[in-house]
């Protein structure tokens, strides 16, 4: 039975992943602030800057997997993406090596680091990076510190750069969960009115739920020191998103746009290609955009019913 350790296993795509995983038999340990995810039987608490606890969660479970999935979308402080992205992923990674075991590192990235792009073509994992946000050039330096260690003969990473994700138990820190959160509210409140950003932007949703399929799938199949796009070829439009959700509620709901969402360096369009993965390991999409967004919705109902009871 393969061994699996998954930093961030607290979170949306690590709870997720961990419940693939144990579907599939695999025996899961977790790393993480605080043991959110109970259906663990085994789970090591701490932060990734704690060589200790990581020391201690590596020579407990000894992995043969380790899923790096910890780190930071979203902060005021641009220090704090850095600290958590990057040199939390040095030390977590230095440990690793010190302990003499040799597992496979999966690094979960972000299409975020490909920036904005010249033309509408698909990217691919040669199109040239240019992250033009604090997060995206912390998750671009993540990716080129954990090859570091690839090509130093240290330990066989592999990088896995995910486009934007969909599905139940998102963050409303992210657009289309913010939706999700607003309509279920509104139904709840009696309200009408949903506020949004820019919602022109061309994006390449996948649901979480193919997405940690792909993170399994790389294992076995995957190559060391590659990179591999996780995304579903088709680009949409945030407006589309909101539309297909707001005609599943039985409310007339509008949108407003609030000229303080909309980002300025908000980039245009990002589409990606699968084609890698897809040959390296014969992954595709599997679930529709309107069920993701369907899932998504269905679950902020479920957890605003539960916050006002």
């Amino acid at each position: 039975m393969a061994r699996a350790l998954i930093t961030g296993s607290s979170g949306f795509v690590g709870s997720h992943l961990t419940r693939n995983l144990l579907a599939q038999n695999w025996h899961v340990a977790g790393f993480d602030l605080s043991p959110a995810n109970n259906s663990l039987k085994q789970f090591f608490q701490g932060e990734l800057s704690d060589k200790q606890a990581i020391t201690h969660a590596i020579h407990e479970f000894k992995p043969d997997v380790i899923f790096h999935l910890a780190g930071l979308i979203k902060s005021n402080e641009p220090q704090d993406l850095y600290t958590a992205n990057v040199q939390a992923t040095v030390t977590f990674l230095e440990t690793v090596v010190e302990s003499n075991l040799k597992p496979q590192i999966i690094i979960a990235s972000s299409s975020a680091v490909y920036g904005i792009t010249s033309d509408a073509k698909k990217i691919t994992e040669k199109s040239k990076i240019h992250p033009v946000t604090h997060y995206a050039v912390s998750k671009a330096a993540q990716e080129l510190l954990a090859l570091r260690y690839f090509d130093a003969g240290l330990l066989p990473v592999k990088i896995i750069r995910m486009f934007n994700l969909l599905g139940p138990g998102q963050s409303p820190a992210l657009a289309c969960s913010a939706f999700a959160k607003q309509i279920a509210l509104a139904e709840k409140n009696n309200t009408n009115e949903i506020v949004t950003g820019n919602l022109d932007a061309l994006r390449d949703f996948v649901d979480v739920r193919d997405a940690v399929n792909a993170f399994e799938m790389i294992v076995g199949h995957g190559k060391a020191g590659e990179i591999y796009n996780v995304c579903s070829g088709k680009a949409v439009s945030l407006k589309q998103c909101l539309g297909e959700m707001m005609s599943q509620s039985q409310k007339q709901l509008s949108a407003r746009v609030d000229a303080e969402k909309i980002q300025t360096n908000d980039i245009p369009i990002q589409v990606g290609s699968y084609q890698k993965i897809k040959k390296a390991c014969g992954w595709s999409p599997q679930i529709s955009l309107k069920k993701s967004l369907t899932d998504l919705l269905n679950d902020w109902r479920e957890r605003v019913k539960l916050n006002a009871e």
